[in-house]
């Protein structure tokens, strides 16, 4: 895997950790909220942004608004109910279909 690719899957690794840590805040006070398990995953996340830090610095100055949308779409499936989240897959299907008909 080259540098590009290799970063680019770690860019969504720390989008999707950031994910799972705010879902699992709305678990909070039910029998499926773990302290222990999110201490860890919180422990992982900040190891994961600090390895990930100088390439993040540098795609956030090449292209600013990236990390905005990123967070936008995170926060945008978090909000999502099951109904939604089903036909999630069908549209970015449809999306990546008509995408490689240019």
């Amino acid at each position: 895997m080259d540098r590009y690719n290799k970063f680019k899957e770690g860019v969504k690794l720390v989008a999707l950790m950031q994910a799972t840590l705010e879902q699992m805040d709305n678990l909070r006070g039910t029998s499926l909220y773990k302290l222990q398990l999110k201490y860890m995953m919180n422990k992982l996340e900040v190891l994961l942004e600090r390895t990930l830090k100088n390439p993040l610095n540098s795609l956030d100055k090449e292209d600013p608004e990236l990390l905005t949308r990123i967070q936008s779409n995170i926060e945008l499936v978090l909000g999502m109910d099951l109904e939604e989240l089903a036909m999630l897959r069908q549209e970015v299907d449809e999306y990546r279909a008509g995408k490689e008909n240019l």
